[in-house]
């Protein structure tokens, strides 16, 4: 049905063949139609009926992509406007799961109405959209272009052989025929018959080759041209995604070193306006957790342990390092409750959202003294950190006073990169993951190992459930695995003078029951016994109940 306008009106059922099974996919949010907007209300209805070809629940969709079950929610009600590689990964999901595609037709419908949302949402946002999609559609018209030339480059070439090959045969019956002459004039009538009909098929083919030609030389410049126009695009949206990103003499700057901690500090500046801004984020950022949890969440996600086997950042493609911003923000979206998808609104003000992986994030207000929450990450210093600062002229023109909400949080150490080539190859020979993950705990003993590099072997995201089922099992062995939540951790590592143990860290550690041949060593007492860590020539104990 058709609204006053030209933006047809969705209804629930009408844009794509649904999913056959239950519908599984229940959203968290209802649709507030006058809360969002016409124009997200009618992309969000649409991204809900694409979401009902799934078949599965929204907590496992969260599982299959790059956004947590918070920020679908939020593109799902309409809160939020996703990014245009969701939709386009909505769909082939759907696609995927019914083993069927939507139409053309259809899919412009919901590129349509998602441009349309993202324009009222985020203009500048939408400007570069709109020329990503001119340069994706210039490089497929190019790329059809290429194929059209190779086509017809490998038809020319056909041609060229199929007239050699008549040339030839022409000259084989004018030879034989002039050696022949005397001897079988009977037989020249039949050559001369033979002689006409090839000079017939080469002629032919000559005015097909010129046929050819003419078409590849038209092909060749309409590619030319097309070849120009995605260089034309690429260059506009450069230019644009540079001026997105702000000038160089307009960046915020900052040279000192970071501050440890992980406690929130409170402000105390004079600008009125920033102070509210920081007391609302620390309110929202309970005990530290909730920032530093989502960004540590959104670095996972990009990372992708269970999929990839990959450990650290610095093993992202260039692609992925520059979409990991956008999933930082997404998933601080959820303690900043009411942002949306171009930045966050906290105590009234809007906030914008910056990303870096060094000290230097490039800012462009729209108006003079905006604030911006930025996050920077030093892999080489094994940091991350997340402050606030409103661009003033003095901020944005030299080093900038920015507050620091976590002045330095601790990025998780790779375990593997630090394994030694003979404990790759143990673990790595030791069969499907759940092996792997037991020889993991076999190999790597009193160290300290990285809830990354346990979902990398796991290749799970449930790495808890996983970890206890692997260690109900060690436990035959002698070995304890610990992790931050060990009911008797703290026994353990003060008795056994053990490493402490961080939030996502595991720590092996096998045990045998103290003897003399042992000496003065650190015990702890299980089941009435005394136990200690183990020697390599110790035997095997089984662990009792502890």
């Amino acid at each position: 049905m058709e609204r006053d306008g030209s933006q047809p009106e969705i209804v629930v059922g009408e844009l794509v063949r649904q999913y056959e099974g239950p519908r599984a996919m229940v959203f968290q949010k209802d649709l507030d139609r006058a809360a969002v907007g016409e124009e997200r209300y009618q992309l969000a209805l649409a991204l809900r009926e694409l979401a009902q070809r799934l078949g599965i629940s929204l907590t496992r969709y969260a599982a299959r992509v790059a956004w947590d079950r918070s920020s679908l929610s939020r593109f799902f009600s309409g809160i939020a406007v996703p990014p245009a590689d969701f939709v386009e990964q909505l769909i082939a999901d759907g696609d995927r799961a019914l083993d069927a595609e939507l139409t053309p037709a259809v899919c412009e419908l919901v590129r349509g109405l998602h441009r349309t949302a993202l324009t009222v949402a985020n203009p500048k946002g939408a400007q570069l959209q709109r020329l990503r999609d001119e340069l994706a559609d210039a490089e497929r018209q190019n790329g059809l272009l290429q194929q059209e030339q190779r086509l017809l480059r490998d038809m020319v070439i056909t041609a060229n052989q199929q007239i050699e090959d008549r040339d030839a045969r022409i000259r084989a019956v004018e030879a034989s025929a002039a050696a022949d002459r005397i001897a079988h004039r009977a037989e020249l009538t039949e050559r001369s018959d033979d002689f006409e009909s090839l000079r017939a098929e080469r002629d032919q083919l000559r005015m097909v080759l010129e046929k050819l030609k003419r078409e590849l030389a038209d092909t060749e410049l309409r590619a030319a041209e097309a070849e120009r126009r995605c260089t034309e695009l690429e260059g506009r949206l450069d230019t644009a995604e540079e001026a997105e990103g702000d000038e160089p003499d307009e960046q915020l700057l900052l040279t000192g070193a970071p501050t440890s901690g992980l406690t929130p500090v409170s402000y105390v500046g004079g600008d009125e306006g920033l102070r509210e801004v920081i007391n609302e984020l620390l309110v929202r950022d309970k005990r530290g957790d909730p920032i530093v949890s989502a960004v540590t969440e959104a670095m996972d996600r990009a990372i992708d342990s269970t999929r990839t086997g990959r450990v650290r950042l610095g093993q992202l493609s260039a692609v992925e390092r520059a979409s990991l911003g956008e999933i930082v923000a997404n998933h601080l979206q959820h303690v900043i409750a009411d942002g949306q998808f171009a930045g966050f609104t906290v105590a009234g003000q809007q906030v914008h959202f910056r990303f870096a992986f060094g000290p230097a994030w490039a800012v462009a207000p729209a108006k003079p003294n905006d604030i911006f929450l930025l996050v920077e990450v030093n892999e080489d210093g094994g940091w991350w950190r997340i402050g606030v600062v409103r661009a003033t002229r003095e901020n944005v023109s030299g080093r900038s006073v920015i507050h620091w909400l976590h002045g330095r949080v601790e990025l998780p150490p790779d375990t593997r990169g630090i394994m030694t080539v003979e404990e790759r190859r143990s673990i790595a020979s030791a069969g499907s993951p759940d092996y792997q993950l037991s020889q993991l705990f076999r190999t790597i003993q009193l160290r300290p190992i990285d809830r990354t590099t346990v979902a990398a072997f796991a290749r799970t995201r449930t790495v808890a459930n996983r970890v206890r089922l692997v260690a109900d099992r060690l436990e035959s062995e002698g070995i304890i695995v610990l992790d931050y939540y060990s009911a008797r951790l703290d026994t353990l590592v003060a008795a056994l003078h053990l490493p402490v143990l961080a939030r996502g860290q595991f720590l092996a550690v096998r045990l045998v029951r103290l003897s003399p041949e042992h000496g003065q060593v650190p015990w702890v007492e299980l089941a009435e016994e005394q136990w200690c860590v183990a020697r390599p020539e110790d035997p095997v104990e089984p662990l009792p109940p502890w």
